[in-house]
């Protein structure tokens, strides 16, 4: 009995030994699956007529996975509560939380939530339709949706039909069908009944599906939208050698109209004007910061004494959103503390104009006594002077550009003929005779020569003493810079003519941050433009359809029914180089395709959560 358990246990530790080795050995791999999930059954069925009940149940030939499933789910219809969305396994089971409207096409749209659980491959478009009642809408509207200042594709932006065509649609009402952009900006509206639509596109910022709140980004079509199909021809083989024309061979396809609609987004210019904050870091200098730019010039006045006129002296950022203010009368910035009565513009909630006036104690800033020095100096030698130093020198001009400088604070008086300018072409220096000084008209702190410059050349400023004198009273001490002009050969040139120019084509040049370097209008029928003394780079160039001629790009207002201007780029980058001429070929602005641009150029831009 002990051998038979004794040869038992060996052929057991054997058995185990062999299955163990064999599992060791077995090998491993074959070919990656990369095949997205596949629907096997569903109930309903899919475009299942006369269906009511509130759960949907879709099953797969793998286990699945939801991602983020929460921002790229939606129904259309809208429904007032979003539906329950659960993976099982290989299942999706969708609750409705509501009852379902009768006789409606309900379209489940998952777009590439759906993903296999192994490897990840992603159901593309996925999208589940059914009806309550006797027949399913068919018809699909598709196009696409970009930003308008720069055309990049707009992904997770809604885009609704209305069958109501009131221009308040939009605002007042929720869109019978919608859907929403993926990655590259792509829309595609599915089950759609005939009939005439207005199109939307919406960042829908309080999830109710109007355009109610003024900081949503938009976008709509004045063209009305009528779903239809046609069959069209697609080649279904590219012919190998060019000159068997029999080899290409067609066939004919379903497609559903309108296919590329263009929706161009923006955003209103909504915001209130508020103060955000104030400062005073100088006795004499009271600066105040705006959420926005001012429409009009703020005003500032002494509490108590708002006759005073002379007191102040404004100046302003570039933007015109900080705005300061610089005492000139030492009687006032001595004082530790200031009221004051700042006035600016506003606007009430019907958009009309009116001023707003806060009173704001502005303190002087705590001012640390400094510990003298010991230092050794001659009986007779005097404390230093304090003195004007100019600010934001450049040691290189360009030949188009103007000499620039800034003072630290305002001048009451600046004697422009103690300034002289002299050219050093030769080893004598020659006086130039012929440059303007020029007070910057946004900033009074800024100040400019304007010359006709030679390339190459070296300048020199001389400035006498006691030229400049500033609210506090200091002067400048003899000042001397000197500044070399750009070479003519550093630069480039660009030369395009333009096909049928129209006047309000504004032609521009972007460099790489597509910050405008240059533009101009097309002055002459013919087309031809020129731009001098480009920096060597990469640039863009683009054509803004400036209707009202402001020489800027202008964004939309739907409820002025006014659209974004329009923008056309050049289908390609332009490389300059330096002391070279690019000519570009003959440009047609017409021929210019929105997609293929985008695609190109730009990248995805999400829609901000």
């Amino acid at each position: 009995m002990k051998k038979k358990i004794f040869h038992l246990a060996i052929i057991i530790a054997a058995t185990q030994l062999f299955w163990y080795c064999a599992n060791v050995g077995m090998p491993t791999g074959g070919p990656e699956d990369e095949a997205p999930p596949v629907v096997v059954r569903s109930i309903p069925e899919a475009n299942a007529l006369n269906y009511q009940k509130k759960e949907i149940f879709i099953e797969f030939d793998e286990l699945i996975k939801l991602k983020d499933y929460r921002t790229k789910f939606i129904v259309s219809p809208p429904v007032n509560e979003q539906p329950t969305v659960e993976e099982r396994g290989n299942r999706v089971l969708i609750t409705f939380e509501e009852d379902l409207q009768p006789n409606t096409t309900y379209t489940l749209d998952f777009a590439d939530a759906i993903v296999d659980n192994n490897e990840g491959n992603v159901l593309e478009n996925y999208s589940f339709s059914f009806s309550t009642g006797e027949y399913i809408d068919s018809l699909q509207v598709s196009g696409n949706l970009y930003d308008a200042d720069d055309l990049s594709p707009s992904e997770g932006v809604l885009i609704f039909l209305h069958n109501n065509l009131n221009d308040t649609a939009i605002q007042k009402l929720v869109p019978i069908r919608m859907a929403k952009t993926n990655a590259q900006g792509r829309f595609n509206i599915r089950n759609v009944s005939p009939g005439k639509y207005r199109i939307y596109a919406l960042d829908d910022a309080n999830r109710n599906y109007k355009f109610d709140q003024p900081g949503e980004m938009m976008a709509w079509s004045d063209i009305f939208v009528e779903p239809g199909f046609e069959y069209r021809q697609f080649a279904d083989t590219i012919r190998i050698d060019s000159l068997e024309t029999d080899s290409i061979e067609y066939y004919e396809k379903l497609v559903y109209t309108p296919d590329s609609i263009q929706l161009f987004k923006f955003q209103h210019d909504y915001k209130e004007q508020y103060l955000l904050s104030e400062e005073r870091k100088e006795r004499a200098k009271l600066t105040y910061y705006f959420n926005r730019p001012l429409e009009e010039n703020a005003k500032l006045r002494l509490t108590g004494k708002e006759s005073l006129n002379d007191v102040f002296i404004m100046d302003r950022s570039i933007k015109n959103d900080t705005v300061t203010f610089w005492i000139a009368d030492s009687t006032y910035y001595n004082q530790d503390s200031l009221s004051v009565s700042l006035s600016y513009l506003m606007k009430d909630s019907l958009d009309n104009p009116f001023m707003q006036t806060d009173t704001i104690a502005m303190y002087a800033p705590f001012e640390k006594k400094e510990k003298k020095k010991k230092k050794r100096k001659k009986d007779d030698e005097p404390e230093p002077i304090p003195t004007i130093k100019l600010k934001n020198i450049k040691s290189n001009v360009d030949v188009f550009g103007q000499f620039r400088f800034s003072l630290p604070a305002p001048a009451i008086h600046f004697n422009r003929k103690a300034f002289k300018l002299y050219n050093h072409k030769d080893t004598i220096p020659e006086e130039e005779t012929d440059f303007e000084i020029i007070h910057d008209n946004k900033s009074i702190l800024n100040y400019s020569i304007k010359n006709k410059w030679e390339p190459g050349v070296k300048y020199e400023m001389i400035v006498d003493s006691a030229a400049i004198e500033d609210i506090y009273g200091l002067m400048n001490d003899s000042i001397n810079s000197q500044f070399t002009v750009k070479q003519l050969d550093s630069y480039g040139k660009m030369f395009i003519q333009i096909k049928e120019p129209h006047e309000s084509w504004l032609v521009q040049i972007l460099n790489r941050k597509e910050t405008v370097v240059q533009q101009t209008y097309i002055t002459n029928k013919s087309g031809k433009i020129g731009f001098r003394y480009l920096n060597p780079g990469e640039y863009m160039l683009r054509i803004v359809v400036d209707e009202n001629r402001n020489g800027k790009w202008d964004s939309g207002n739907y409820f002025e029914r006014i659209q974004p201007e329009e923008l056309i780029y050049y289908p390609s980058k332009i490389n300059v180089r330096k002391n070279w001429e690019v000519d570009q070929e003959i440009w047609d602005p017409r021929q210019f395709n929105v997609d293929e641009f985008s695609r190109k150029f730009r990248k995805p831009k999400k829609k901000e959560e």
